[in-house]
């Protein structure tokens, strides 16, 4: 049997009281995270991106819904760390072991930056709580462009190396990935101009000076349908059925086998008291429940699939194979 690693975050006493405690809660889950210990607060939900950016907006949302429906009366501050990729927020959740009121919002750079810089694995080193809501891309470009199609677009791309750019959140982040995965496919160099957060990357791309930008399908209807942007494919498995987006075919059906998005989720600090991280646990779950995060779920065209404490190590290990895979296979992992 494997062991787990110290570094992971939870000693082998914890190690082992958060397994005995999942265990007694596969029938009866509620009184398994009844346990949970609250953190005195106030809380410091730290994020790696600028204010607008979508882990921003995400974790504003769920501050939101927790104050609005009661679920905790312990204050909730959201506090912008953006820099390095993501590691200027996850250093300083990581230099702080044991810090009850600190959480960590995750997303792919959590995961990509420490292969991209060859540091060893952030998600190693903290003690992860739940991945609860994941978002497709669409791919615009300028609304001006002679571009029809995603076939025009690698055309053009390929008769001009490094001469068409894209604007992106976080080098190593979903953006940059998403573009190793254009020109993966379509056999072109791009030039990649990344940013601390997404709205500054769509603001770059909606001042003209950039050629194209990935957003989420939220992000990309009021640029679509204002005529500041042209959707030419959503990267997600099949063609969305809203009516926003019915008409504009994915990467895979215009020849181009591309299918990524993005997910969110938060971490604690390592050697954080396992019963804080049961306490996260319930306090998501209750989140996720609520009317006002399904509404706003669907209003946004995201998904929410809820991986907690008991299936967050599962999730986590098939994120890194399928990012430290595709980081080697675009020369981006050190």
């Amino acid at each position: 049997m494997k062991t787990v690693p110290q570094q992971a975050g939870l000693s082998r006493r914890g190690i082992a009281a958060l397994a005995a405690v999942l265990v007694l809660g596969l029938g009866t889950h509620g009184q398994a995270l009844a346990q949970g210990k609250q953190p005195s607060g106030p809380i410091d939900i730290s994020v790696g991106a600028s204010p607008g950016g979508s882990p921003d907006v995400i974790m504003r949302s769920v501050a939101k819904i927790i104050a609005e429906a009661g679920i905790t009366k312990v204050p909730i501050v959201i506090q912008n760390r953006p820099g390095g990729a993501g590691s200027v927020s996850y250093n300083y959740v990581v230099g702080r072991p044991g810090d009850e009121n600190l959480v960590l919002t995750l997303n792919q750079s959590s995961f990509t930056t420490p292969m991209m810089q060859g540091t060893p694995a952030i998600i190693d080193r903290v003690v992860p709580v739940a991945d609860f809501i994941q978002s497709d891309l669409v791919f615009l470009v300028q609304p001006n462009a002679p571009f029809k199609s995603l076939g025009d677009f690698m055309a053009a791309a390929k008769a001009k190396p490094r001469g068409v750019r894209i604007a992106g959140a976080l080098a190593g982040g979903t953006d940059h990935l998403a573009t190793a995965l254009l020109m993966k496919a379509g056999g072109v160099q791009l030039t990649y101009v990344p940013f601390d957060g997404g709205s500054v990357a769509i603001s770059t791309f909606l001042g003209g000076n950039v050629e194209g930008v990935f957003a989420t399908l939220e992000e990309g209807v009021p640029l679509i349908s204002s005529g500041k942007a042209k959707a030419l494919a959503v990267l997600a498995a099949a063609r969305r059925t809203e009516p926003e987006y019915k008409d504009v075919p994915t990467a895979r059906e215009q020849g181009f086998d591309i299918v990524f998005g993005q997910s969110w989720g938060i971490a604690l600090p390592p050697n954080t008291d396992p019963q804080v991280a049961i306490w996260w646990d319930d306090i998501m779950r209750k989140v996720v429940a609520t009317d006002a995060w399904k509404n706003s779920v669907k209003a946004k065209m995201q998904s929410s699939e809820y991986y907690g404490l008991d299936r967050i190590k599962q999730r986590h290990g098939e994120l890194t194979k399928l990012y430290g895979d595709l980081m080697r296979d675009v020369g981006l992992a050190k």
